[in-house]
């Protein structure tokens, strides 16, 4: 069942996993927007410059529950537990996922939900490649977590994927291309963004924003009536990565 609600199609998780599967699904949600998953081939379109690879910035071992100053705490920080060390992350990779304001609607689980190899291939267009690319680059395990902001002018989706290692999670980044308006970006890692146009009734914007930290690779999906700023979007993935390289 769905309730339109501030101009944003709420969503079971069915549909959200088709609507917002990750990179090798962003043809799901936009129209106009070419997404090129490399399989153990390493081919990928060329339109769009592969990310650096990210620093190697050692992070102190972290635990407990704390989150981003620009978001409350949420009860799901206190329920799962993660550590991070020198951009390994271990434990429940829930932990790691972009808090929701407080006074957003939190689709699903509060905690977050697991993002399984199965949800990402059944998604995407060729689903065995993208289960040989998923091998490939070492799929641990995934998360994700998606939120209507309060004044119902956005839905946000923050979708982590861990990899075997830095390098292939900055491998399975580079196999990933965009057509679409780019976004100026001002970070100071490996990161990019993309305005496209939604194919939803419901909204005429989406924006998806890519990085990763680590062995972790990030994905942050907005969609709404309007297109978010691009200080909004650097907010959001500001806040994203420093959970992931921190614990905070």
């Amino acid at each position: 069942m769905e309730l339109n609600d501030g101009g944003v199609r709420r969503r079971g998780r069915g549909a959200l996993l088709g609507a917002v599967a990750g990179l090798v699904a962003v043809a799901a949600v936009t129209a106009g927007a070419v997404v090129a998953l490399g399989s153990s081939s390493g081919h990928a379109d060329a339109s769009v410059a592969p990310a650096a690879r990210p620093s190697a910035a050692a992070a102190a071992p972290i635990t407990g529950a704390a989150t981003p100053s620009s978001a409350p705490p949420t009860a799901a920080a206190a329920r799962v537990s993660g550590r991070v060390s020198h951009g390994v992350h271990t434990g429940d990779l829930r932990f790691f996922l972009l808090p929701a304001p407080s006074d957003a609607d939190v689709y699903g689980d509060p905690d977050g939900s697991p993002y399984t190899a199965d949800d990402i291939a059944g998604s995407a267009s060729d689903p065995s490649d993208a289960r040989a690319a998923l091998k490939t680059y070492g799929f641990r395990t995934g998360a994700y977590r998606t939120y209507l902001t309060g004044d119902g002018a956005f839905e946000v989706s923050a979708r982590l994927i861990r990899f075997g290692s830095a390098e292939q999670t900055a491998a399975y980044d580079a196999q990933h291309s965009y057509q679409g308006a780019r976004i100026p970006l001002t970070t100071a890692y490996p990161a990019r963004a993309y305005n496209l146009q939604s194919s939803s009734a419901e909204s005429t914007s989406a924006v998806v924003a890519v990085a990763h930290q680590g062995d972790v690779h990030i994905t942050i999906t907005l969609t709404g009536g309007k297109p978010p700023s691009a200080a909004l979007v650097q907010r959001l993935l500001d806040a994203q990565y420093q959970r992931l390289k921190t614990g905070h």
